[in-house]
């Protein structure tokens, strides 16, 4: 899906995906993220969000927690990581991450309480007074006060399969009361996601209903006497959309995809300042017939705009080419990529399979890597990590 864009915006990174892949310094299965293209992008979306009075958390599920990109975007100004879940915690905390918000939109097990709270996290999301009274006896336990965002649902809302839940928008007042009765809790803001989705119809990102429900929130606990200062309002962020969540009433966004460049607005504008950042190196494994086939251990593609035609850059020069790839069916195990006729093409097994699209590495089986001086040629190729944030060098 971005294929063309890394090709017109930072070819680079393809030329480069290919020439560590060759010399073996890159193996199958690796998500390449340019820690130069991630640095610029990062300081576009500082800059965008400074100019709109908005405060940033690092999604970083998308790109595997990678331990170097975390650090890089944190030296350009965001420093504090969203995890949506406990396991995203622990990974972005290996990097020397602070945390910034847990709960995003799994909320924390029985038994992970006193992780969450010894994170010290700014805040934690709860949809309901059962975890909260949780993580508010590890507070208790911790010694400390611990701030929550109340996840907030309205009648009219509309989720993806799996994210619905929260406090009902009409009773929100007596949530937050609720909460906070549980003592070692303060309530410092509300939550809700989507609040902002791709419109393919009109190549444009906006606001879902799910947004005027978390202000709407927000106005009627202010009126109340609560101390809102967080209305987080995540979704399809990146710099382009950072002015609309603004003046809609956001104070906190959650940037992952736009870091590195891959998401649908990234399609619709050619303008937009963030590039591709982010490539999945494969490699031929063998043939059937006139069809090669590369691994895909890590593939998995985030269709947040549906079904789409796939290629890849298959070769191992400057003159490696563009091809079609068919994958399996949603809900299949990914084994192989099939390149389809690929041998009248010449490709030989062994050939470096390059993607670009919007990934979702951390629910994969493949590794990452990070890479410095694409843009001057330099190349300082750092560690292997699993998606986790594990150290993953010397394995097979």
């Amino acid at each position: 899906m971005f294929l063309r864009r890394l090709r017109d915006t930072n070819p680079g990174l393809a030329s480069a995906a290919v020439r560590l892949h060759q010399e073996g310094r890159v193996r199958a299965n690796t998500y390449l993220l340019d820690l130069d293209a991630l640095a610029a992008n990062a300081a576009a979306e500082v800059a965008e969000a400074e100019r709109h009075g908005l405060e940033l958390y690092v999604m970083s599920k998308q790109f595997g927690r990678n331990p170097d990109a975390l650090r890089t975007i944190a030296a350009a100004g965001i420093d504090r990581a969203v995890a949506v879940d406990v396991q995203g915690m622990e990974a972005v905390r290996r990097s020397g991450t602070r945390i910034g918000h847990v709960g995003h939109l799994v909320q924390p097990h029985r038994g992970a309480q006193d992780a969450v709270v010894a994170a010290e996290p700014e805040v934690v999301t709860v949809f309901n007074t059962e975890i909260a009274a949780r993580i508010g006896a590890a507070a208790r336990r911790a010694g400390r006060v611990q701030d929550v965002l109340l996840r907030v649902r309205g009648p009219e809302d509309t989720y993806y399969f799996g994210h619905a839940g929260g406090f009902p928008a009409g009773e929100i007042e007596k949530a937050a009361a609720q909460v906070e009765a549980v003592g070692n809790l303060r309530v410092a803001g509300v939550t809700n996601f989507p609040c902002m989705l791709a419109d393919a119809a009109t190549r444009t990102v906006k606001a879902t209903r799910n947004f005027a429900t978390l202000t709407g929130a927000a106005e009627r606990l202010r009126a109340a006497g609560f101390e809102i200062t967080q209305v987080n309002a995540p979704g399809t962020t990146s710099a382009g959309t950072f002015a609309e969540q603004a003046r809609l009433g956001a104070t906190h966004v959650e940037p992952g995809n736009g870091l590195h460049g891959t998401t649908p607005l990234h399609l619709f504008d050619e303008g937009q300042p963030e590039v591709p950042a982010i490539v999945y190196v494969s490699e031929v494994s063998h043939f059937d017939g006139d069809d090669a086939y590369a691994f895909a251990a890590g593939y998995y593609v985030d269709k947040v705009l549906g079904d789409y035609r796939l290629t890849a850059i298959v070769g191992r020069d400057g003159d490696a080419g563009v091809l079609d790839v068919e994958t399996a069916d949603a809900g299949a195990i990914h084994y192989y990529c099939r390149i389809p006729g690929a041998r009248a093409r010449g490709v030989r097994v062994g050939d470096s399979v390059v993607f670009c699209f919007r990934p979702q590495v951390f629910v994969t089986r493949g590794r990452t890597q990070a890479v410095a001086g694409v843009r001057t040629g330099t190349l300082d190729l750092r560690g292997v990590y699993d998606v986790e944030a594990r150290p993953a060098d010397g394995v097979a």
